[in-house]
């Protein structure tokens, strides 16, 4: 993937196998956001392959993707702040909602209710119980980042990506995102790839984590495996071995 002649990812190459938590660590431009984009459509590479179940992901648009299972969080919050809890959480259903079911939608009390009551039932899992109707912008920045992966929640997805799921969060905001991910995993089913740089988050829920540097692959391992990887030591912790 090049950006007028800047190269964000080069040769990279991995899998991500089914309940499984894949982490993706490395200092800051090393192409970890920037994969996330390519996976869910929001950049085109110029060369090579994403395929995810069978599917070609390379030429999809976001809402593509979105439908084959993949879900997405972000960086930087995207919510709607004048809208309630509840409503910004129920957009993330739209993607498996036809045209015929949303003028069904429209007519029907006990469709929206259906929909409130998953919704409802996704916001208890993540500890959001009685915040449904109030408005969104004027909760805690922790209580946001809740909602947002509540939306993607609600899309049932089968592939979750979170990018900085702990970022701008405290102590101990960042040991119950630890907790929630992990049970995603286990109560959901739901495989999880993980960019974030809280490496305490990262060594404690990850099954594997991949080590990105400039655009390129340095490892990919177990938690032990990468900590003791001396090119890991040298770029992203900031320390080296004397081998």
């Amino acid at each position: 993937m090049r950006f007028e002649g800047v190269v964000a990812l080069q040769g990279v190459s991995l899998s991500v196998d089914q309940g499984e938590i894949l982490s993706l660590v490395g200092p800051n431009g090393s192409g970890k956001s920037t994969l996330f984009n390519c996976i869910n459509g929001f950049h085109r590479p110029q060369r090579g392959n994403i395929t995810y179940q069978g599917h070609d992901l390379l030429n999809c648009l976001p809402h593509t993707v979105a439908r084959w299972g993949i879900a997405r969080t972000f960086q930087n919050l995207q919510n709607v702040p004048y809208a309630t809890v509840l409503e910004n959480v129920l957009l993330g259903a739209h993607i498996h909602i036809s045209l015929r079911d949303t003028l069904r939608r429209s007519i029907s009390r006990k469709e929206r209710e259906r929909e409130e009551a998953l919704a409802l039932e996704i916001m208890a899992f993540l500890g959001l119980v009685n915040y449904e109707q109030r408005i969104l912008g004027s909760q805690p920045y922790g209580i946001q980042k809740l909602v947002e992966l509540a939306r993607a929640l609600i899309s049932r997805p089968e592939l979750l990506l979170l990018d900085e799921p702990a970022a701008g969060m405290n102590e101990q905001e960042t040991l119950e995102m630890a907790k929630i991910i992990t049970e995603i995993r286990e109560d959901f089913g739901i495989t999880v790839l993980v960019v974030e740089h809280d490496m305490n988050l990262v060594m404690s829920i990850s099954d594997r984590i991949c080590v990105l540097d400039s655009g390129q692959i340095i490892t990919i391992g177990t938690a032990s495996q990468v900590k003791e990887h001396p090119e890991v030591q040298r770029v992203f912790l900031g320390t080296a071995t004397n081998a």
